[in-house]
């Protein structure tokens, strides 16, 4: 079997172990949709591509600390890009007149692999829209704005607990509705 074709959970095994292989085809399956997010939070292509380059190094330099009990490699994934992109962020708001730029679109060829993601997309936005609603702005602003706990507590005048616990009971229900929604496909 080519590794790749192997899924993720099997390379990041292979990929913790030193594999090369499996560590090339994880990045090529998932570097511009992590590029794209980057993009997103930062607005400049320089800052997505340095990000980038740190998130797939501390794949592959911490691999073996990836735990499936806790969500897929493509999750963990996107955490930890998310973490670096609002690290980075962080400190260019300090730097003075950072340079602005124009994002960029990424572009992805991988039809399958873009197929699955717009599944797993609306499966996520159904979960979703099943939460109430004070923690559906909380989820949408930390992961689809890119905004830290500290900034959605300023945005929205709540106390940063209260933005915390939104967040994080929010997220234990997703994952819940998630699990449901895939062990009922399993049945299938």
């Amino acid at each position: 079997m080519a590794v790749s074709t192997v899924p993720d959970i099997e390379l990041m095994a292979l990929i913790a172990t030193g594999g090369q292989d499996a560590f090339a085809a994880f990045y090529d399956r998932h570097s511009a949709r992590v590029f794209g997010l980057l993009l997103r939070i930062l607005g400049n292509s320089g800052d997505a591509e340095d990000v980038l380059q740190d998130v797939f190094w501390q794949v592959w330099s911490r691999a073996e600390q990836y735990d499936q009990d806790r969500g897929t490699p493509l999750a963990w994934l996107v955490l930890i890009a998310r973490s670096r992109a609002l690290d980075r962020r962080r400190r260019l708001m300090r730097e003075p007149n950072p340079v602005e730029e124009t994002p960029e679109v990424p572009q992805d060829a991988d039809a399958a692999a873009d197929v699955e993601l717009a599944e797993g997309v609306l499966k996520a936005r159904n979960a979703l829209s099943q939460l109430p609603t004070e923690q559906q702005e909380a989820i949408q602003l930390a992961f689809f704005n890119g905004l830290s706990h500290s900034e959605i507590a300023e945005r929205t005048k709540l106390p940063l607990g209260t933005v915390k616990t939104r967040i994080r009971s929010g997220i234990t229900k997703l994952r819940d509705l998630l699990n449901a929604s895939k062990k009922g496909s399993d049945v299938d």
